[in-house]
């Protein structure tokens, strides 16, 4: 198995998590489980079933080779390799302000969770950004991000299931505003009303709106931009761990590592110490 973490997080509009391949062995199975985001699988070779609830109700595919499907976030799945012929498959897992907006382009979503190309040619441009990426672990970070979305805008044109999207102009105009608001200030004491007053909308609209359109309430958004900056500090840096609390809008240290440990699963220490450079 082939599994690479992607540890910049200076990219929100699509946030990548990790990438990787597998050949399964017969009966693989994962799950029933929950992710904590989304996760798209490419299949390879081979074939194999996913389990996952539409519509409330149990949904089994039955999946070959060229296909791929959709996990996504919380959502209880089961998916096991065939007995005879199991699979081989690529992964992306990812999250950020544009990912339900490119997954609805290309028709994915909880009811409709399987990819399946519109023609041999458009699959293999699907599939060849991320092997390409899988063949070179050795590329900069801004050169994934470029691939993923490659990867991403392969998918919107060559699914069978591309839809076009709403129009929502004004409302990507103020999540895009929220992004760079927080990205200026995120240092600073602000908060969720500030953001609300700076576009000119009501909290609890704007509350509303952000966690439609991304999927994220504005506070999780602002916490895990100061968390991920915070990450740039302890990798980088030999700043103590109150002086980068400090750095990141957390004046309380003790606050600061609760919301670190929430995100990152480990105390800022032991992280750093994992991943200093």
């Amino acid at each position: 198995m082939e599994n690479y973490l992607f540890l910049s997080n200076d990219y929100f509009d699509i946030t990548i998590y990790q990438y990787g391949r597998e050949q399964c062995k017969p009966y693989h199975t994962f799950g029933p489980a929950m992710r904590s985001h989304y996760l798209i699988h490419c299949i390879l070779s081979g074939k194999g079933t996913y389990q996952t609830v539409c519509q409330e109700r149990a949904c089994l595919y039955e999946l070959h080779k060229d296909q791929a499907f959709l996990i996504e976030p919380n959502q209880i799945v089961h998916y096991s390799a065939d007995d005879t012929e199991p699979w081989e498959y690529m992964w992306i897992e990812f999250d950020g302000l544009k990912a339900r907006e490119f997954l609805s382009h290309a028709g994915l979503t909880q009811a409709h969770p399987v990819f399946t190309a519109s023609s041999q040619e458009g699959c293999t441009q699907v599939f060849s950004p991320l092997l390409h990426m899988l063949a070179n672990p050795d590329m900069l970070p801004a050169q994934i991000v470029g691939y993923t979305y490659l990867f991403f805008g392969a998918l919107m044109e060559h699914s069978k299931a591309a839809r076009p999207l709403p129009k929502n102009d004004i409302k990507q105009f103020y999540i895009q505003s929220t992004a760079d608001y927080i990205e200026n200030h995120y240092m600073e004491n602000i908060s969720i009303e500030d953001i609300a007053a700076h576009l000119g909308l009501n909290r609890s609209y704007f509350s509303k709106l952000f966690k439609k359109m991304t999927q994220k309430s504005p506070q999780e958004f602002l916490i895990a931009y100061r968390i991920h900056k915070a990450c740039e500090y302890l990798r980088s840096t030999s700043m103590t761990i109150g002086d980068i609390a400090s750095q990141v809008g957390y004046p309380n240290q003790f606050h600061f590592t609760r919301a670190f440990k929430s995100i990152m699963k480990l105390p800022p220490n032991e992280w750093r110490k994992q991943n200093h450079t």
